[in-house]
């Protein structure tokens, strides 16, 4: 069973990529050109999924797919990624995991690896948090893989290092709260 979350990253993905939802069975059409909005869902998405996920339930879909959200709410379907294009499609959840039709099938030119893909919200401190852990442990990893090997222009040391890239952790956090805040 897809979570509610699941479907609506799946709604918001599409829809970043042009897709359409369908409201009704007289071809209603809704394009939302403002899905995200800094670290969040703009407030125009977010009303279109209340109405889609609750009372257009069974009468919402997306452009160029069959299930319904009511249908992608049950428990016969789970959201997977897709294997041509890595974004979220819905898959029959018996059997196995292949998506029954991906959106992607009716775009041109897609994926194109030249434009930024769609995502979900991020939260840019979390974000840059991460950022920084993984910078600091490709840093272990390297010491670690050639312990012996002398640097002659390393000066630094291990804890050195790992202050260093507190200081910068640091340094990029507060930058992040201070901009947010103007």
């Amino acid at each position: 069973m897809a979570s509610r979350t699941l479907v609506k990253n799946y709604v918001a993905q599409w829809m970043q990529m042009g897709k359409t939802v369908s409201l009704s069975t007289q071809g209603e059409q809704v394009r939302l050109y403002k899905i995200l909005q800094g670290e969040k869902y703009s407030p125009s998405f977010n009303q279109l999924w209340d109405e889609i996920s609750t009372t257009k339930a069974k009468e919402a879909y997306l452009s160029g797919t069959d299930q319904t959200v009511s249908d992608l709410l049950s428990n016969k379907w789970e959201i997977i990624a897709c294997a041509r294009c890595n974004l979220l499609v819905p898959s029959v959840d018996i059997g196995p995991r292949t998506p029954v039709c991906c959106p992607c099938d009716d775009l041109p030119n897609h994926p194109n690896l030249d434009l930024v893909s769609p995502h979900v919200p991020v939260t840019l401190a979390s974000h840059l948090d991460d950022l920084c852990d993984r910078l600091a442990l490709k840093s272990e990893d390297q010491n670690q893989e050639d312990p012996e090997e002398s640097h002659d222009d390393a000066y630094t040391s291990d804890e050195e290092n790992t202050q260093s890239i507190h200081n910068l952790k640091n340094s990029i956090l507060k930058l992040v709260k201070s901009s947010q805040s103007d």
